[in-house]
């Protein structure tokens, strides 16, 4: 088991679904929240990235997600996940 893999919060590592590998890169002097999009609405928080940190994750394939400033009340992008991508903030 590789440990510098994060799985989103609630989603055990052996669930018995398809994940899909991305990463998360973090460039501001604060911290991102990443929710999951479930029907076009806002769902639950799937994890939050560090200021300037980069991080590996494992989320369920077709994930659709929506990244916010750390005190936004409203969403900075909607993303559906790509397996192998790298995702850049800002």
């Amino acid at each position: 088991m590789d440990l510098s893999i994060f799985y989103p919060y609630g989603i055990p590592f052996w669930s018995d679904i398809d994940f899909i590998s991305v990463n998360f890169i973090n460039n501001e002097d604060h911290e991102i929240n990443i929710h999951f999009v479930n029907n076009k609405k806002i769902g639950k928080l799937a994890c939050i990235i560090l200021a300037f940190h980069k991080r590996k994750y494992r989320f369920p394939k077709d994930s659709i997600i929506a990244v916010f400033n750390h005190k936004s009340k409203k969403p900075h992008i909607y993303i559906k996940l790509k397996p192998g991508w790298t995702y850049i903030y800002p």
